[in-house]
């Protein structure tokens, strides 16, 4: 029989939505952003935004869970949550009027438009020149005095739905993209490489597969929380993945030959979104920024970055250890002996150094509880 592991508020999941009301606190608070502003907009642009501030805030009062749904998608949050308020408002308004709640008026937006993107529709739509407004009104959006789009699914899709929810996405409109904190990398351009994109969703499909079938209960809480894969090229020696504190949710992957190795790399992904939707609304350590060796990184991270690297590998240790407990042909015992030992060493600066926040404390301490039980049974302690 497998042992049984203690669940961590965050970390791993205890039977119930842990995860979703962070959410619709980050949610809620990107939308407060969105309408107390500030925002730094060139004259042109500020009256476009007065004219349908007050309308779009009708909408949000009438629709309230369609319209954060629609903040939640990439397209719209990451470039809002950045401070590009030009970028987010045409993709937010796009997809309120593919859900059907626009007003019989429709919603004008006066700025400039050079590109739709909806992961929804498959669209990645660019505009040389750029549209001088567009009309968004429920099901149709005027481009040009007689162009109309109705917003059915494209025909040729720049998005493709993943078998267990999100889509892998062909069009990223993250601003922040390019910006790496890694010493290795050099941001995360979007990219296949030379492989087509039936294999990107059957190595996709397959990576998750295997957390539904060994790790249940965390594949659930992905199917809630991965929103969108953003594919950075193929490499058969590293396995490069990113994300962002300002688009949870949405993942940056390579494609690497080893399958198991592509379950590990979104475990970790996902994980740093559901530790940085905490971050949006809640301080997590009050030390985070104090500089400690890092157990994964060769160079000295604060110790907010040693906590998010134990945070994402812990589930990672669980995963091979279902798999050894389920004996099945990919376990990996030094494998998963490796990624124990990563979690003790920085589970052992944790404990030295953090000084938690009240929210910090409970994940800190369920995150210990974990990483406890699975070091016993390592055969590394």
């Amino acid at each position: 029989m497998a042992p049984a592991y203690p669940p961590s508020p965050c970390t791993w999941p205890a039977g119930r939505d842990d995860i979703g009301p962070w959410r619709a606190r980050q949610l809620r608070l990107v939308a407060r952003r969105l309408f107390t502003g500030p925002h730094d907009l060139p004259p042109w642009a500020a009256g476009a935004w007065a004219s349908i501030r007050e309308p779009l805030a009708a909408v949000m009062g009438q629709h309230t869970g369609v319209f954060l749904s629609a903040l939640a998608l990439p397209t719209v949050g990451a470039p809002l949550a950045a401070g590009d308020l030009l970028s987010a408002l045409p993709h937010l308004l796009l997809e309120l009027a593919r859900r059907g709640v626009i007003g019989e008026q429709g919603l004008w937006w006066g700025a400039p438009v050079s590109r739709l993107v909806s992961p929804a529709l498959g669209a990645d739509r660019r505009f040389n020149p750029p549209l001088v407004g567009v009309l968004f009104e429920s099901g149709i959006v005027t481009l040009r005095p007689t162009e109309e789009w109705r917003l059915a699914p494209e025909a040729v899709p720049t998005a493709w739905p993943l078998e267990h929810g999100g889509w892998l996405l062909g069009a990223d409109t993250n601003p922040l993209a390019m910006n790496e904190a890694h010493p290795d990398k050099s941001g995360n351009a979007l990219s296949f490489g030379s492989v087509p994109v039936a294999e990107w969703l059957s190595a996709l499909n397959t990576a998750r597969g295997r957390l539904h079938a060994f790790i249940p209960e965390l594949a659930r809480e992905h199917a809630n929380v991965l929103v969108g894969i953003v594919p950075v090229g193929q490499d058969d020696q590293m396995s490069l993945s990113a994300s962002y504190q300002e688009a949870p949710g949405l993942a940056y992957l390579s494609l690497h030959p080893d399958s198991l190795t592509m379950s590990e790399a979104l475990i970790h992904e996902t994980q740093h979104s559901k530790l940085n939707l905490v971050a949006w609304t809640d301080a997590v350590l009050e030390n985070h920024g104090e500089l400690y060796r890092s157990p994964v990184r060769p160079d000295p991270r604060p110790l907010w970055g040693v906590m998010l690297a134990v945070h994402a590998f812990l589930p990672v240790a669980r995963l091979h250890r279902a798999l050894l407990d389920a004996s099945a042909p990919e376990a990996n015992p030094r494998r998963y002996v490796e990624v124990c030992r990563v979690n003790h060493e920085g589970m052992e600066v944790l404990r030295a150094a953090a000084r938690p926040t009240p929210a910090g404390a409970a994940i800190l301490a369920g995150m210990d509880a974990l990483e406890r039980a699975l070091w016993e049974v390592s055969g590394a302690a």
